[in-house]
C-alpha cells in the first residue's frame, strides 16, 4: 500500500479532517506557507505519493465544480535574465496552472511575463508551484487535482468549492483508494 499524503491550502475548501482514512494536512495559503509546510510534512511522513487538491480560478472556459488534473504549473516569479523559473511537469494532462501570490484581476496592468503566463494557462491558484517544487526536490511523486471555484468572481466561491470537493472525492476514491479496498 502506498503512503499517501493529502495536502490542501485551507480547510475552507473542504471542511474535513480526513478522506477515506487519509488525514488531510493543511499547508496554508500562498507560496511561502505552502512550501515550508509541505517540506515539513514530507520530512515528518516520508510519503510515497503527495496528492494536492483545492480550488482554482478559471482562466479559460471551465465550469464551477469541474475537477482538473494539473499537468504543468507555472510560477509568477520574474527576475529578468538573472533567473528563469521553468514550469514544473506533474502529469501528462494538458491542464496548465499559474501560481501567483496575488488575486488575478482583469483590469490590472501586469508585467508582460505575467500576462504571457496568464494567457498560456488554464487556471490560477496560490500554492501549487511551491507544493510541487518541494515534492520534486524531495524526489516524491505529486498529483494535483483542482476544482474550478470561480472565474474571478468570489460570490459563489463556497458553494462552488463544495461541489468541486464532492467531485474530487469520487476521483480520489477511484484513483487512489479503490485498489486498496
Amino acid at each position: 500500500m502506498s503512503n499517501i499524503l493529502l495536502v490542501s491550502a485551507t480547510k475552507l475548501e473542504h471542511h474535513d479532517d480526513e478522506l477515506f482514512g487519509h488525514p488531510i494536512h493543511i499547508v496554508g495559503i500562498g507560496k511561502v506557507e505552502a512550501a515550508i509546510n509541505t517540506q515539513k510534512l514530507i520530512d515528518e511522513h516520508n510519503p510515497d505519493i503527495i496528492v494536492n487538491f483545492g480550488s482554482v480560478g478559471s482562466l479559460k472556459d471551465y465550469k464551477p465544480g469541474e475537477v482538473l488534473e494539473i499537468g504543468m504549473v507555472y510560477n509568477d516569479f520574474y527576475a529578468g535574465t538573472i533567473h528563469n523559473y521553468r514550469p514544473l511537469k506533474l502529469s501528462q494532462s494538458g491542464i496548465r496552472c499559474f501560481t501567483t501570490d496575488t488575486f488575478y484581476e482583469l483590469e490590472v496592468d501586469y508585467h508582460h511575463s505575467y500576462n504571457f503566463r496568464i494567457d498560456h494557462c488554464d487556471v490560477v491558484d496560490m500554492e501549487l508551484y511551491s507544493i510541487a517544487k518541494s515534492c520534486i526536490d524531495a524526489k516524491k511523486i505529486i498529483y494535483s487535482y483542482k476544482w474550478v471555484s470561480d472565474d474571478g468572481s468570489t460570490e459563489d466561491w463556497q458553494a462552488n468549492a463544495a461541489i468541486g470537493y464532492n467531485n474530487f472525492k469520487d476521483i480520489f476514491y477511484e484513483r487512489f483508494c479503490k485498489k486498496m479496498a
